[in-house]
């Protein structure tokens, strides 16, 4: 045997099984979906409330009730994901996490919010789309997808941090001036609202690859 031959054979050999390997696993994993309904109703006796979620698409909207409703569907293949809640005196977290995120993994939810917290999101890789909003603080973190926040009453602090997807910001029309924090490393800022950096509602936004458009 030459030592080109060789050479092809040491290279070549761990690539075919490893190319083989990968399809196996594919092919297992597509018999092996799963699907399952997630529903969780948790009074929030704090002031916060904390979702996050691997992947997926996540809808917000505000409630009048002093609980969270969470609501939605869960996708995963070989290994099933998981739906963790906790409850403290500050108040909710609820966290859903893949274990095996090269493959088929997802949580699909709707969520009334209660009125009078403070809400965090994130996701790795989707959309999170908020509604209605009331409350002063809101922060929210997207790996890969778009954020939008629709708000009823002029918040006090937006903190929003995107990797890669489009982020828009509504605020109440009105004459409101904010202080306004753009970061846009690939992308376009607009803003179309009353700006001052003496203002005590800040608006704080970074995104990596992707437009913000903020308006009223």
């Amino acid at each position: 045997m030459t030592s080109g031959r060789l050479v092809v054979l040491l290279i070549g050999t761990p690539l075919l099984l490893l190319i083989i390997g990968g399809l196996a696993i594919s092919e297992v994993a597509h018999f092996g979906q799963g699907t399952y309904h997630v529903q969780l109703s948790i009074p929030v006796r704090g002031h916060s409330v904390e979702i996050s979620l691997d992947s997926g698409d996540l809808r917000v909207r505000q409630l009048a009730a002093p609980q969270l409703q969470l609501a939605g569907t869960a996708r995963y293949s070989l290994v099933r994901s998981t739906v963790t809640s906790r409850t403290t005196r500050s108040g909710v977290t609820v966290a859903s996490a893949c274990h095996f995120v090269s493959l088929v993994c997802s949580f699909d939810y709707q969520v009334g919010m209660p009125a009078g917290t403070v809400e965090t999101f994130s996701c790795g890789q989707g959309d999170i789309t908020v509604t209605g909003i009331t409350n002063p603080v809101v922060t929210a973190s997207e790996g890969a997808g778009d954020i939008t926040l629709t708000f009823t009453r002029v918040p006090n602090r937006v903190q929003v941090t995107d990797a890669f997807g489009e982020v828009r910001i509504v605020l109440p029309r009105g004459l409101t001036v904010y202080n306004v924090i753009t970061h846009a490393q690939f992308g376009n800022a607009t803003i179309g609202v009353p700006t001052s950096s003496l203002s005590k509602h800040v608006i704080n936004v970074t995104n990596s690859s992707g437009d913000i458009v903020i308006s009223n």
